[in-house]
């Protein structure tokens, strides 16, 4: 019972932050431009905010999840223009080859990720959805349980972000100095359509 819990958390983990988007942009583009230890810096940032919806979900923990809704758009907005800002400033990058493992540095890639993936509220829905429909939280849990399946909802996460990343090294040794540029140019482009898609949905919705 305890394996299944672990496997359908695994599930679940994989499912809510496998669709693309701008912090995987970002994880990539760091991992290619600076190496791996600012590519895994930056993945974790996006698994501690994805566990923290994912914790608030398994719990069931109502008043932070409404508070969440209730500021959807201010969060979005925020998420929104970090997206503007961070794609302006890969356009505009001109360095080949970044190596700065510098604290600051880190601290910037693990925040940057983390503001991202935690002004996305909607993620609390998708891990509560996949919750229902796994029919793993459909009725009263021990504590065990619940601590089993989040550890499950963990291995999950960290084993896409992880593998994001590990994609990233792998392309990181075929590409050369004059390859940077357009890298810096695709990444920011698209995250300057991430930012914008993202303010426009505030008006949309």
């Amino acid at each position: 019972m305890e394996m299944l819990l672990v496997l359908k958390g695994i599930l679940i983990g994989l499912m809510v932050s496998a669709p693309v988007g701008p912090v995987a942009v970002l994880c990539v583009r760091r991992t290619l431009q600076a190496g791996a230890l600012c590519g895994y810096t930056s993945a974790a940032g996006a698994v501690v905010a994805d566990m923290v919806f994912g914790v608030i979900a398994c719990f069931g923990v109502a008043a932070v999840a409404t508070v969440l809704t209730d500021y959807s758009t201010p969060l979005r907005l925020i998420g929104g223009f970090l997206l503007l800002g961070m794609g302006i400033d890969s356009w505009r990058s001109r360095s080949g080859d970044t190596t700065d493992a510098a604290q600051t540095a880190l601290m910037k890639a693990f925040g940057s990720t983390f503001a991202l993936t935690i002004t996305n509220p909607m993620t609390i829905f998708a891990f509560t959805g996949l919750l229902a429909a796994s029919d793993i939280m459909s009725h009263a849990m021990s504590l065990d349980a619940t601590l089993t399946v989040i550890f499950g909802i963990f291995l999950g996460v960290t084993l896409w972000w992880g593998g994001l990343v590990g994609v990233g090294i792998v392309l990181r040794r075929w590409l050369g100095q004059r390859d940077f540029q357009w890298l810096h140019h695709l990444s920011g482009a698209l995250l300057l359509l991430f930012g914008i898609a993202t303010l426009l949905s505030i008006l949309i919705v």
